[in-house]
C-alpha cells in the first residue's frame, strides 16, 4: 500500500430478489469503479438489502463475490443482524452476538463502525452503553487517524422525513467525538443523497445510494422523499498523512 489510502464507501444498495437484479447490477458497477480507483478498502454503510429476506442476502453475497479490496459490512435499518452473520460467516470481524460494531486496525486509517440500528424501526438510536463503547474504542487508538462510520446521519439535514427517521439521541455522539481529535471524518448513509455536515470538529459526509436518489423536502409543502432522476453513486474517500482526507462523489 502506498502513502495514499483510498476507501470506497458504498451505501444503501437495497439488493432485492424481485427487481430483475437491477440493485445488484448497480452494486457490481460501483465495485468495478472501486477497482479502477485502486481502493484499499470497501465499506458498505448499511441498508444492504431491501426487505431483510434470506434470498436477498444470498443475492447480495453473489454480487459481492471477488471484491477488488478487503470488504467490510455494516447494518442499516433495512438489515437483519443475524442474517448478516449467517450469510457472511467468513467476515470474522463481525461480533458473534449483539451489535455489529467493530474497529479495523490494520490500515493507515483506523476504521470504527458504530451499529446504532433499532430492529423493526427506520430511525437509529444511540444509547449510553453504545456511546461508552465508542469512547472506549476511540481511547484505544488516540494517535491513529480515524474514520468513524455509522448508518444514520448524526446531524440535522433539515429534510422533513429524514430528520424524523434519523439518529435519535444523536446528542450523545458529539461529546464523544469532541474528546477524540483523531476522528478526522464521520461517514454515513440512509439519506439516499449526498449531504455534508459536522459533528464537533469532524466533517460528516452522507453517501448517496447506489439504487435510487431521494429528493429534498425542506417543508411539508414539498414532496416528501420523492424518487428523483438524479444520478446514483457512491463516495471515494482519499487520505494522505500530509493532506488529510478528500471525499469525492462517484456517479454510476
Amino acid at each position: 500500500m502506498s502513502g495514499k489510502f483510498v476507501l470506497a464507501q458504498i451505501s444503501d444498495t437495497h439488493v432485492r430478489a424481485d427487481d430483475s437484479g437491477e440493485a445488484a447490477r448497480k452494486l457490481r458497477c460501483a465495485l468495478k469503479q472501486a477497482r479502477q480507483y485502486q481502493a484499499d478498502v470497501i465499506l458498505l454503510t448499511g441498508d444492504l438489502v431491501n426487505d431483510e429476506r434470506p434470498e436477498e442476502y444470498a443475492a447480495l453475497k453473489h454480487a459481492l463475490a471477488d471484491p477488488p479490496a478487503p470488504l467490510f459490512l455494516m447494518p442499516g435499518n433495512h438489515d437483519d443482524r443475524d442474517l448478516i452473520r449467517r450469510t457472511f460467516p467468513e467476515h470474522d470481524y463481525l461480533p458473534r452476538e449483539g451489535f455489529l460494531s467493530y474497529a479495523i486496525e490494520h490500515f493507515p486509517i483506523r476504521v470504527v463502525a458504530l451499529d446504532q440500528i433499532v430492529p423493526g424501526e427506520t430511525h437509529g438510536l444511540l444509547t449510553p452503553p453504545q456511546a461508552d463503547w465508542l469512547d472506549r474504542t476511540l481511547s484505544a487508538g488516540p494517535d491513529r487517524p480515524t474514520l468513524l462510520a455509522l448508518h444514520h446521519p448524526p446531524f440535522l439535514t433539515h429534510d422533513v422525513l429524514f430528520d424524523r427517521i434519523g439518529l435519535l439521541d444523536a446528542g450523545l455522539l458529539a461529546p464523544v467525538v469532541a474528546k477524540h481529535r483523531q476522528v478526522m471524518r464521520v461517514i454515513c448513509g440512509h439519506h439516499h443523497r449526498v449531504a455534508i455536515g459536522q459533528i464537533a470538529h469532524a466533517p460528516v459526509i452522507v453517501a448517496p445510494s447506489t439504487s435510487w436518489v431521494y429528493g429534498l423536502a425542506l417543508s411539508d409543502e414539498q414532496p416528501i422523499a420523492p424518487v428523483t432522476p438524479e444520478q446514483t453513486g457512491w463516495m471515494l474517500h482519499v487520505w494522505t498523512e500530509s493532506g488529510g482526507f478528500a471525499s469525492h462523489f462517484m456517479g454510476i
